[in-house]
């Protein structure tokens, strides 16, 4: 089955269903969600979004996408609103099979980019997902040397994944960290 996951509507959603050959289409939205003659044709399941909480919204685009992936092949279309920009990212991150942009009123193929994380930085990030901390204690936590941890600690940095506090003793995740160990 090929599930499109969507916040477009009107002829821009018709072009990515075309496409396809799209047998479902899951739209997303934040407010009123009309019905339209699609849905006479094909299956339809509709999502509101009740959140303005970028973290919230990607946990909630990323179990979607996940949960829809274990019927069939997923497809995303998006637009540059709120919704969109996340949902582009999160169908990035969880590896859909194709990703469309709607831009001056064409719908063009994305590139799928991944996250290059390694699996020593995936737990870096998620013990500073607890909490606040030390160089010292995340590499106690992770089980590498002192050195390596402030060498991938300065990667996460460059990377805006990781911040350090005021006085330069601790590390936290910034939202782009968050969002990336959902």
């Amino acid at each position: 089955m090929k599930i499109l996951i969507s916040n477009l509507k009107g002829k821009d959603l018709l072009e990515a269903i075309m496409k396809n050959n799209i047998d479902k289409i899951v739209s997303v939205y934040t407010n009123y969600n009309e019905n339209s003659l699609l849905d006479k044709y094909l299956e339809k399941e509709n999502i509101k979004i009740g959140t303005t909480n970028s973290i919230e919204l990607c946990e909630a685009l990323t179990n979607l996408i996940r949960k829809h992936k274990a019927e069939g092949d997923v497809y995303v279309a998006t637009d540059g609103n709120f919704i969109g920009s996340m949902l582009n990212f999160t169908a990035n991150k969880e590896g859909v099979k194709e990703i469309y942009y709607c831009f001056n009123n064409q719908i063009i193929q994305l590139p799928q980019l991944h996250l290059k994380l390694s699996k020593t930085k995936l737990k870096i990030l998620k013990a500073l997902n607890e909490n606040e901390q030390t160089a010292i204690l995340i590499a106690k936590k992770v089980g590498i040397s002192r050195a390596m941890t402030y060498k991938h600690l300065n990667d996460l940095i460059e990377e805006g994944l990781v911040k350090q506090t005021q006085r330069y003793e601790k590390y936290y995740l910034t939202d782009a960290g968050r969002i990336a160990i959902i």
